[in-house]
């Protein structure tokens, strides 16, 4: 064999290599992408049930708001006074 063989057959091995290295890399990597697509739709599956989670604790809460509130109004200094004797001028003076 000549030096030219020799190095075509080198060049020949390493090609191959390369390509089988490369088809290795690709398979793998397609995997990880498969898995990581799977996971995604887990996340956003997990991210939906978690807002419906939030939205129902949210009108619980807002369910729940509603008799503090109206409790809270007696006790608020800001309201406006309710006096029978003004509430009866302001009757006889229309």
């Amino acid at each position: 064999m000549t030096a030219m063989e020799l190095s075509y057959c080198v060049l020949i091995l390493s090609g191959a290599f390369a390509l089988i290295a490369l088809g290795i890399l690709f398979l793998r990597s397609s995997i990880a992408i498969k898995q990581v697509g799977n996971t995604v739709e887990m996340a956003q599956t997990t991210l939906e049930k978690v807002d419906r989670v939030i939205d129902d604790a949210s009108y619980k809460m807002d369910l729940l708001n509603a008799p503090v509130e109206s409790i809270a109004h007696f006790f608020d200094p800001n309201r406006p006074r309710f006096g029978l004797i003004s509430a009866i001028r302001k009757m006889f003076k229309k």
